[in-house]
């Protein structure tokens, strides 16, 4: 999946395959990637549209219970091209 840099103190890098509803996080300071599925679109967007992108993972994404992993230390790049 490829990435995107974005303006964040605790992210690094989002991806999403809307087919597949995944959403994938590269936090900044661990360097650590996670997939997050059976996201919905609307929370991708609002993902993006949030004012401080680590208080939304804390506050919304988290709480929601998503199924989640860890990826393999190779998949940390900001993108995958």
């Amino acid at each position: 999946m490829q990435r995107v840099p974005i303006e964040s103190s605790s992210i690094a890098s989002i991806g999403y395959a809307p087919q597949e509803r995944v959403l994938e996080l590269e936090f900044r300071q661990s360097g650590e990637v996670y997939e997050y599925f059976d996201v919905p679109a609307e929370e991708y967007t609002a993902f993006l549209a949030a004012d401080s992108k680590g208080t939304y993972v804390n506050q919304q994404l988290k709480p929601r219970g998503y199924r989640y992993q860890r990826l393999p230390s190779s998949a940390k790049c900001v993108t995958d091209v």
